[in-house]
């Protein structure tokens, strides 16, 4: 009776997850955050697109093509002009430690443009080490919204 009992605690204490929970510090911020300013940064002064598209995750890439991103900014550009200043208004981050690890970042940017605001998107995972992003969304702000 003492080794079935022994088995099953075993079993329970074999099966379960251990799992440390973090949510929204500032250091997981400041670590997504660094892959939003870069991208921005490519995206301004880069020369090299390749170093633009090794940000995304291939899932991204899955989704939308590198070409349909790139006509994304250009439209954008074109529309709103070029960035003159972007500043993060909104953030989240979720990073679970433990048997089942995972890191997830939102960050949200309102993004001053020459003849324009956006409202731009990054959702992003933490792959291998390395923050990638998996999701990137503009929303053109109606002159009207900004007074």
């Amino acid at each position: 009776m003492k080794k079935i009992l022994l088995f099953f605690i075993l079993a329970t204490l074999v099966s379960c997850s251990f799992n440390q929970t973090f949510s929204n510090r500032e250091s997981d911020k400041d670590e997504a955050q660094k892959v939003a300013e870069k991208f921005y940064w490519e995206l301004q002064y880069g020369s090299n697109q390749d170093k633009m598209y090794e940000l995304f995750s291939d899932k991204f890439f899955e989704i939308t093509s590198k070409e349909k991103l790139n006509q994304l900014n250009l439209d954008t550009q074109n529309h709103r002009g070029i960035i003159k200043q972007n500043d993060l208004v909104k953030w989240e981050t979720l990073v679970v430690k433990g048997s089942d690890a995972k890191s997830q970042y939102l960050l949200i940017y309102n993004v001053a443009r020459e003849s324009g605001m956006t409202e731009e998107t990054f959702s992003m995972l933490k792959e291998n080490g390395i923050i990638k992003i998996v999701g990137y969304h503009i929303n053109h702000i109606a002159q009207d919204e900004i007074e």
